[in-house]
Protein backbone atom coordinates (compact mmCIF):
# COMPACT_ATOMS: atom_id res chain seq x y z
CA UNK A 1 0.00 0.00 0.00
CA UNK A 2 3.29 2.21 1.14
CA UNK A 3 4.83 1.90 -2.57
CA UNK A 4 1.40 1.74 -4.46
CA UNK A 5 0.42 5.61 -3.13
CA UNK A 6 4.07 6.49 -4.01
CA UNK A 7 3.56 5.23 -7.00
CA UNK A 8 0.55 7.20 -8.02
CA UNK A 9 1.70 10.28 -6.65
CA UNK A 10 -0.06 10.48 -3.17
CA UNK A 11 2.98 10.90 -1.07
CA UNK A 12 1.17 12.28 1.95
CA UNK A 13 -0.52 9.33 1.95
CA UNK A 14 2.15 7.44 1.60
CA UNK A 15 3.56 8.94 4.78
CA UNK A 16 0.21 9.28 6.87
CA UNK A 17 0.04 5.63 6.22
CA UNK A 18 3.73 4.41 7.57
CA UNK A 19 3.33 6.16 10.61
CA UNK A 20 0.14 3.78 11.53
CA UNK A 21 1.81 0.80 10.35
CA UNK A 22 4.54 2.13 12.63
CA UNK A 23 2.35 3.04 15.68
CA UNK A 24 0.78 -0.64 15.38
CA UNK A 25 3.99 -2.35 16.03
CA UNK A 26 4.65 -4.00 12.09
CA UNK A 27 8.30 -3.84 11.09
CA UNK A 28 8.63 -2.68 7.84
CA UNK A 29 11.17 -4.73 5.19
CA UNK A 30 13.48 -2.75 3.25
CA UNK A 31 11.23 -2.82 0.04
CA UNK A 32 8.69 -0.44 2.30
CA UNK A 33 11.80 1.94 3.19
CA UNK A 34 12.81 2.73 0.07
CA UNK A 35 9.36 3.52 -0.56
CA UNK A 36 9.03 5.76 2.35
CA UNK A 37 12.66 7.24 1.75
CA UNK A 38 11.25 8.00 -2.02
CA UNK A 39 7.74 9.61 -0.69
CA UNK A 40 10.14 11.80 1.11
CA UNK A 41 12.05 12.24 -1.87
CA UNK A 42 8.95 13.64 -3.86
CA UNK A 43 7.94 16.13 -0.85
CA UNK A 44 11.26 17.40 -0.52
CA UNK A 45 10.97 15.82 3.28
CA UNK A 46 14.87 16.01 4.16
CA UNK A 47 13.32 16.18 8.14
CA UNK A 48 11.52 12.54 8.02
CA UNK A 49 13.61 11.57 5.44
CA UNK A 50 16.59 11.90 8.05
CA UNK A 51 14.34 10.13 10.12
CA UNK A 52 13.87 6.95 7.91
CA UNK A 53 17.68 6.64 7.68
CA UNK A 54 17.87 6.57 11.28
CA UNK A 55 15.38 3.57 11.42
CA UNK A 56 17.20 2.26 8.85
CA UNK A 57 20.21 1.77 10.85
CA UNK A 58 18.01 0.24 13.41
CA UNK A 59 16.45 -1.87 11.57
CA UNK A 60 19.85 -3.33 9.94
CA UNK A 61 19.30 -2.15 6.50
CA UNK A 62 21.03 0.69 6.58
CA UNK A 63 24.20 -0.44 4.24
CA UNK A 64 21.84 -2.14 2.05
CA UNK A 65 21.94 -1.17 -1.66
CA UNK A 66 18.91 -0.37 -2.67
CA UNK A 67 18.39 1.76 0.59
CA UNK A 68 21.53 3.35 0.40
CA UNK A 69 20.55 4.46 -3.02
CA UNK A 70 17.09 5.57 -2.09
CA UNK A 71 18.94 7.57 0.59
CA UNK A 72 21.52 9.56 -1.85
CA UNK A 73 18.92 10.34 -4.15
CA UNK A 74 16.59 11.70 -1.38
CA UNK A 75 19.39 13.86 0.43
CA UNK A 76 20.40 15.12 -3.37
CA UNK A 77 17.17 15.98 -4.22
CA UNK A 78 16.44 17.83 -0.81
CA UNK A 79 19.82 19.91 -1.75
CA UNK A 80 21.60 18.16 1.60
CA UNK A 81 24.94 16.95 -0.94
CA UNK A 82 27.10 16.26 2.49
CA UNK A 83 24.76 13.62 3.67
CA UNK A 84 24.24 12.24 -0.05
CA UNK A 85 27.91 12.56 -0.99
CA UNK A 86 28.28 10.08 2.44
CA UNK A 87 25.48 7.66 1.66
CA UNK A 88 27.33 7.57 -2.32
CA UNK A 89 31.03 6.90 -0.46
CA UNK A 90 29.31 3.65 1.20
CA UNK A 91 28.83 2.20 -2.39
CA UNK A 92 31.06 -0.17 -3.82
CA UNK A 93 30.50 0.23 -7.39
CA UNK A 94 27.64 2.63 -7.53
CA UNK A 95 25.32 2.27 -11.13
CA UNK A 96 24.52 4.72 -13.75
CA UNK A 97 21.38 5.96 -11.66
CA UNK A 98 23.13 6.37 -8.48
CA UNK A 99 25.69 8.95 -10.30
CA UNK A 100 22.99 10.52 -12.39
CA UNK A 101 21.50 11.18 -8.96
CA UNK A 102 24.57 12.71 -6.76
CA UNK A 103 25.97 14.48 -10.00
CA UNK A 104 22.12 16.05 -10.74
CA UNK A 105 22.05 16.87 -7.42
CA UNK A 106 25.04 18.87 -7.73
CA UNK A 107 23.75 20.75 -10.47
CA UNK A 108 20.35 21.58 -9.19
CA UNK A 109 21.51 22.64 -6.71
CA UNK A 110 24.31 25.15 -8.22
CA UNK A 111 27.26 23.54 -7.43
CA UNK A 112 28.10 23.57 -11.70
CA UNK A 113 31.53 22.73 -11.01
CA UNK A 114 30.72 19.89 -8.80
CA UNK A 115 28.63 17.99 -10.73
CA UNK A 116 31.37 17.89 -13.77
CA UNK A 117 34.17 17.23 -11.40
CA UNK A 118 31.52 13.95 -10.05
CA UNK A 119 31.20 13.25 -13.93
CA UNK A 120 34.58 13.31 -14.76
CA UNK A 121 35.17 10.27 -12.13
CA UNK A 122 32.08 8.67 -13.56
CA UNK A 123 34.04 8.48 -16.72
CA UNK A 124 37.45 7.16 -15.48
CA UNK A 125 34.68 4.52 -13.70
CA UNK A 126 34.09 3.35 -17.19
CA UNK A 127 30.14 3.72 -16.40
CA UNK A 128 28.52 4.37 -19.18
CA UNK A 129 26.34 7.24 -19.00
CA UNK A 130 22.28 7.64 -19.71
CA UNK A 131 20.13 10.41 -21.02
CA UNK A 132 19.36 11.90 -17.79
CA UNK A 133 23.01 11.79 -16.87
CA UNK A 134 24.02 13.82 -20.23
CA UNK A 135 21.14 16.13 -19.39
CA UNK A 136 22.43 16.82 -16.01
CA UNK A 137 26.09 17.41 -17.78
CA UNK A 138 24.94 20.01 -20.03
CA UNK A 139 23.18 21.91 -17.77
CA UNK A 140 26.24 22.57 -15.72
CA UNK A 141 28.03 23.49 -19.05
CA UNK A 142 25.31 26.24 -19.53
CA UNK A 143 25.37 27.73 -16.54
CA UNK A 144 29.33 27.95 -16.77
CA UNK A 145 29.48 28.92 -20.16
CA UNK A 146 31.74 25.87 -20.94
CA UNK A 147 31.22 25.73 -24.65
CA UNK A 148 34.11 23.26 -25.35
CA UNK A 149 32.86 21.11 -22.40
CA UNK A 150 29.28 21.29 -23.96
CA UNK A 151 30.54 20.22 -27.62
CA UNK A 152 32.72 17.60 -26.22
CA UNK A 153 29.02 16.17 -24.58
CA UNK A 154 27.70 16.56 -28.11
CA UNK A 155 30.69 14.09 -29.25
CA UNK A 156 29.35 11.39 -26.75
CA UNK A 157 25.67 11.92 -27.28
CA UNK A 158 26.49 11.11 -30.79
CA UNK A 159 28.97 7.97 -29.84
CA UNK A 160 26.37 6.51 -27.32
CA UNK A 161 23.95 6.76 -30.00
CA UNK A 162 21.61 8.97 -27.67
CA UNK A 163 18.29 10.71 -30.29
CA UNK A 164 17.55 14.01 -29.71
CA UNK A 165 14.57 13.88 -27.95
CA UNK A 166 13.90 15.30 -24.84
CA UNK A 167 15.34 15.85 -22.14
CA UNK A 168 19.03 15.72 -24.39
CA UNK A 169 17.69 17.65 -27.37
CA UNK A 170 16.33 20.42 -25.01
CA UNK A 171 19.63 20.67 -23.03
CA UNK A 172 21.82 20.43 -26.34
CA UNK A 173 19.89 23.36 -27.84
CA UNK A 174 20.29 25.54 -24.17
CA UNK A 175 23.67 24.49 -23.91
CA UNK A 176 24.69 26.15 -27.52
CA UNK A 177 22.17 28.86 -27.09
CA UNK A 178 23.08 30.19 -23.83
CA UNK A 179 27.03 30.13 -24.38
CA UNK A 180 26.16 32.44 -27.56
CA UNK A 181 26.45 29.93 -30.33
CA UNK A 182 22.64 30.39 -31.34
CA UNK A 183 23.20 28.94 -34.91
CA UNK A 184 24.18 25.55 -33.44
CA UNK A 185 21.24 26.00 -30.68
CA UNK A 186 18.54 26.51 -33.08
CA UNK A 187 19.77 23.55 -35.46
CA UNK A 188 19.44 21.36 -32.92
CA UNK A 189 16.19 22.62 -31.81
CA UNK A 190 14.45 22.15 -35.11
CA UNK A 191 16.27 18.99 -35.69
CA UNK A 192 14.15 17.93 -32.51
CA UNK A 193 11.57 14.84 -33.46
CA UNK A 194 9.59 16.68 -30.97
CA UNK A 195 9.45 19.47 -28.75
CA UNK A 196 7.69 20.22 -25.56
CA UNK A 197 7.14 23.51 -23.24
CA UNK A 198 10.86 22.88 -21.86
CA UNK A 199 12.38 22.54 -25.29
CA UNK A 200 10.97 26.18 -26.41
CA UNK A 201 11.38 27.81 -23.31
CA UNK A 202 15.10 27.14 -23.46
CA UNK A 203 15.21 28.57 -26.96
CA UNK A 204 13.92 31.47 -25.67
CA UNK A 205 15.72 31.96 -22.83
CA UNK A 206 18.98 31.21 -24.88
CA UNK A 207 18.07 33.93 -27.47
CA UNK A 208 16.63 36.66 -25.20
CA UNK A 209 19.76 36.41 -22.50
CA UNK A 210 21.87 36.94 -26.05
CA UNK A 211 20.51 40.19 -26.85
CA UNK A 212 18.29 38.44 -29.28
CA UNK A 213 14.68 39.45 -27.84
CA UNK A 214 13.09 39.88 -30.56
CA UNK A 215 13.70 36.80 -32.06
CA UNK A 216 12.83 35.29 -28.62
CA UNK A 217 9.48 36.73 -28.92
CA UNK A 218 9.00 35.81 -32.30
CA UNK A 219 9.36 32.20 -31.55
CA UNK A 220 7.04 32.72 -29.07
CA UNK A 221 4.35 33.13 -31.43
CA UNK A 222 5.47 30.08 -33.47
CA UNK A 223 5.35 27.99 -30.50
CA UNK A 224 1.60 28.98 -30.08
CA UNK A 225 0.95 28.51 -33.72
CA UNK A 226 2.40 24.82 -32.76
CA UNK A 227 -0.32 24.18 -30.44
CA UNK A 228 2.32 24.13 -27.48
CA UNK A 229 0.87 26.17 -24.16
CA UNK A 230 2.82 28.24 -22.74
CA UNK A 231 3.82 27.70 -19.46
CA UNK A 232 4.83 30.47 -15.55
CA UNK A 233 8.50 30.16 -17.26
CA UNK A 234 7.49 31.12 -20.41
CA UNK A 235 6.32 34.03 -19.01
CA UNK A 236 9.58 35.03 -17.44
CA UNK A 237 11.90 34.32 -19.99
CA UNK A 238 9.20 36.70 -22.62
CA UNK A 239 9.37 39.10 -19.50
CA UNK A 240 12.60 39.14 -19.43
CA UNK A 241 12.73 39.83 -23.31
CA UNK A 242 11.29 42.84 -23.01
CA UNK A 243 13.80 43.98 -19.59
CA UNK A 244 16.67 43.46 -21.77
CA UNK A 245 15.37 45.33 -25.04
CA UNK A 246 13.51 48.06 -22.86
CA UNK A 247 9.92 47.31 -23.83
CA UNK A 248 7.51 48.54 -20.76
CA UNK A 249 4.30 48.21 -23.10
CA UNK A 250 5.48 44.58 -24.59
CA UNK A 251 6.09 43.76 -21.19
CA UNK A 252 3.03 45.08 -19.36
CA UNK A 253 1.19 43.04 -22.67
CA UNK A 254 2.82 39.54 -21.77
CA UNK A 255 1.89 39.65 -17.96
CA UNK A 256 -1.55 40.66 -18.59
CA UNK A 257 -1.55 38.06 -21.42
CA UNK A 258 -0.62 35.21 -18.67
CA UNK A 259 -3.25 35.28 -16.55
CA UNK A 260 -6.36 36.21 -19.06
CA UNK A 261 -5.58 33.96 -22.07
CA UNK A 262 -3.57 31.49 -20.23
CA UNK A 263 -5.25 31.53 -16.25
CA UNK A 264 -1.70 31.74 -15.18
CA UNK A 265 -1.25 33.36 -12.07
CA UNK A 266 1.88 35.65 -11.33
CA UNK A 267 4.61 34.31 -9.45
CA UNK A 268 7.60 36.37 -7.70
CA UNK A 269 9.47 36.12 -10.40
CA UNK A 270 6.57 37.77 -13.34
CA UNK A 271 6.69 40.40 -10.21
CA UNK A 272 10.17 40.69 -9.95
CA UNK A 273 10.57 40.79 -14.11
CA UNK A 274 7.96 43.61 -14.47
CA UNK A 275 9.79 45.72 -11.53
CA UNK A 276 12.97 45.35 -14.04
CA UNK A 277 11.12 46.36 -16.61
CA UNK A 278 10.18 49.80 -15.19
CA UNK A 279 13.51 50.11 -13.18
CA UNK A 280 15.06 49.65 -16.64
CA UNK A 281 13.64 52.23 -17.93
CA UNK A 282 13.61 55.07 -15.48
CA UNK A 283 10.15 54.44 -14.58
CA UNK A 284 10.64 54.43 -10.57
CA UNK A 285 8.11 55.83 -9.11
CA UNK A 286 5.41 53.42 -10.78
CA UNK A 287 7.85 50.48 -10.25
CA UNK A 288 7.55 51.38 -6.47
CA UNK A 289 3.74 51.50 -6.84
CA UNK A 290 3.68 48.44 -8.55
CA UNK A 291 5.54 46.59 -5.80
CA UNK A 292 2.98 47.82 -3.04
CA UNK A 293 0.19 46.74 -5.71
CA UNK A 294 1.35 43.13 -5.74
CA UNK A 295 -0.65 40.20 -4.82
CA UNK A 296 2.12 38.12 -4.05
CA UNK A 297 4.62 37.38 -1.30
CA UNK A 298 7.48 38.82 -2.42
CA UNK A 299 9.68 39.07 0.75
CA UNK A 300 12.46 41.16 -0.48
CA UNK A 301 13.35 40.54 -3.87
CA UNK A 302 11.38 43.34 -5.37
CA UNK A 303 12.75 46.29 -2.90
CA UNK A 304 16.03 44.88 -3.81
CA UNK A 305 15.92 45.51 -7.67
CA UNK A 306 14.05 48.81 -7.21
CA UNK A 307 17.06 49.53 -4.62
CA UNK A 308 19.75 48.81 -7.37
CA UNK A 309 17.24 50.90 -10.36
CA UNK A 310 17.35 53.98 -7.82
CA UNK A 311 21.36 53.64 -7.43
CA UNK A 312 21.78 53.86 -10.86
CA UNK A 313 19.37 56.28 -11.78
CA UNK A 314 20.73 58.13 -8.80
CA UNK A 315 17.31 58.61 -7.53
CA UNK A 316 18.19 58.90 -3.85
CA UNK A 317 14.16 59.77 -2.53
CA UNK A 318 12.94 56.59 -3.64
CA UNK A 319 15.98 54.79 -3.51
CA UNK A 320 16.51 55.46 0.75
CA UNK A 321 12.40 54.61 0.52
CA UNK A 322 13.47 51.17 -1.20
CA UNK A 323 16.16 50.82 1.39
CA UNK A 324 14.72 51.15 4.76
CA UNK A 325 11.91 48.60 3.67
CA UNK A 326 14.93 46.44 3.11
CA UNK A 327 15.99 47.50 6.41
CA UNK A 328 12.96 47.15 8.31
CA UNK A 329 12.37 43.49 6.69
CA UNK A 330 15.69 42.56 7.97
CA UNK A 331 17.67 41.53 4.81
CA UNK A 332 20.53 39.30 5.18
CA UNK A 333 22.37 40.22 1.66
CA UNK A 334 24.77 42.89 2.16
CA UNK A 335 24.03 44.73 -1.16
CA UNK A 336 21.05 46.17 0.49
CA UNK A 337 22.93 47.95 3.09
CA UNK A 338 25.87 48.95 1.09
CA UNK A 339 23.72 50.55 -1.75
CA UNK A 340 21.82 51.90 0.87
CA UNK A 341 24.51 53.36 2.63
CA UNK A 342 26.30 55.07 -0.46
CA UNK A 343 23.13 56.65 -1.59
CA UNK A 344 23.33 58.00 1.79
CA UNK A 345 26.77 58.94 1.58
CA UNK A 346 25.85 60.72 -1.76
CA UNK A 347 23.33 62.64 0.07
CA UNK A 348 25.97 63.48 2.68
CA UNK A 349 23.89 62.16 5.81
CA UNK A 350 26.68 60.88 7.48
CA UNK A 351 24.68 60.10 10.58
CA UNK A 352 22.74 57.24 8.33
CA UNK A 353 25.55 56.43 6.81
CA UNK A 354 26.87 55.30 10.39
CA UNK A 355 23.99 53.18 11.34
CA UNK A 356 23.56 51.57 8.42
CA UNK A 357 27.02 49.93 9.06
CA UNK A 358 25.93 49.46 12.60
CA UNK A 359 22.85 47.46 11.50
CA UNK A 360 24.41 45.64 8.93
CA UNK A 361 27.51 44.74 11.50
CA UNK A 362 24.84 44.06 14.55
CA UNK A 363 22.78 41.52 12.34
CA UNK A 364 25.98 39.61 11.44
CA UNK A 365 25.53 40.49 7.67
CA UNK A 366 29.01 40.35 5.97
CA UNK A 367 29.84 41.28 1.99
CA UNK A 368 30.79 38.88 -0.23
CA UNK A 369 32.49 39.40 -3.01
CA UNK A 370 31.24 39.59 -6.40
CA UNK A 371 32.12 36.20 -8.37
CA UNK A 372 32.25 35.51 -12.45
CA UNK A 373 34.06 33.48 -14.77
CA UNK A 374 34.59 32.68 -17.95
CA UNK A 375 35.95 29.72 -20.18
CA UNK A 376 38.55 29.80 -22.38
CA UNK A 377 40.71 27.11 -24.08
CA UNK A 378 39.17 24.69 -21.62
CA UNK A 379 39.74 26.08 -18.78
CA UNK A 380 37.27 27.80 -16.87
CA UNK A 381 38.63 31.33 -15.78
CA UNK A 382 37.61 32.57 -12.34
CA UNK A 383 37.29 36.56 -11.30
CA UNK A 384 36.77 37.89 -7.93
CA UNK A 385 35.99 41.76 -6.86
CA UNK A 386 38.98 43.04 -5.20
CA UNK A 387 40.90 40.07 -6.21
CA UNK A 388 44.39 41.92 -6.70
CA UNK A 389 46.38 38.37 -6.19
CA UNK A 390 45.03 36.92 -9.77
CA UNK A 391 48.16 35.69 -11.48
CA UNK A 392 47.19 37.38 -14.46
CA UNK A 393 45.96 40.47 -12.62
CA UNK A 394 48.00 43.06 -15.20
CA UNK A 395 46.55 41.31 -18.04
CA UNK A 396 43.10 41.84 -16.17
CA UNK A 397 43.58 45.57 -15.60
CA UNK A 398 44.51 46.13 -18.96
CA UNK A 399 41.73 44.68 -20.24
CA UNK A 400 39.38 46.54 -18.14
CA UNK A 401 41.10 49.75 -19.20
CA UNK A 402 40.35 48.71 -22.92
CA UNK A 403 37.01 48.00 -22.28
CA UNK A 404 35.77 51.24 -20.53
CA UNK A 405 37.66 53.14 -23.35
CA UNK A 406 35.54 51.61 -25.66
CA UNK A 407 32.12 52.01 -23.88
CA UNK A 408 33.38 55.56 -23.17
CA UNK A 409 33.72 55.78 -27.14
CA UNK A 410 30.62 54.69 -27.55
CA UNK A 411 28.75 57.46 -25.86
CA UNK A 412 28.39 55.10 -22.51
CA UNK A 413 29.41 57.05 -19.43
CA UNK A 414 30.08 54.26 -16.31
CA UNK A 415 29.29 55.20 -12.81
CA UNK A 416 33.35 56.15 -11.10
CA UNK A 417 32.22 54.12 -8.18
CA UNK A 418 31.44 51.33 -9.85
CA UNK A 419 34.79 50.72 -11.29
CA UNK A 420 38.12 50.09 -9.60
CA UNK A 421 40.69 52.21 -9.05
CA UNK A 422 43.57 50.79 -11.56
CA UNK A 423 40.60 51.09 -14.41
CA UNK A 424 41.14 55.13 -14.60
Amino acid sequence: MVTGYVHSGDCDKALILFNRMHSSGVLPSEFTLVGVVNACSDLCAVVEGKQMHGFAFKLGFGLQLYVLSALVDMYAKCGNLTDACKGFECIQQPDVVLWTSIITGYVQNGDYEGGLNLYGKMQMERVIPNELTTASVLRACSSLAALDQGKQMHARIIKYGFTLEVPIGSALSAMYSKCGSLDDGYLIFWRMPARDVISWNAMISGLSQNGHGNKALELFQKMLLEGIEPDPVTFVNLLSACSHMGLVDKGWYYFMLMFDEFNIAPTVEHYACMVDILSRAGKLNEAKEFIESATVDHGLCLWRILLGACKNHRNYEIGTYAGEKLMELGSPESSAYVLLSSIYTALGEWENVERVRRMMKARGVNKEPGCSWIELKSLVHVFVVGDNMHPHIDEIRSELRLLTKLMKDEGYEPLSDSLPETVF
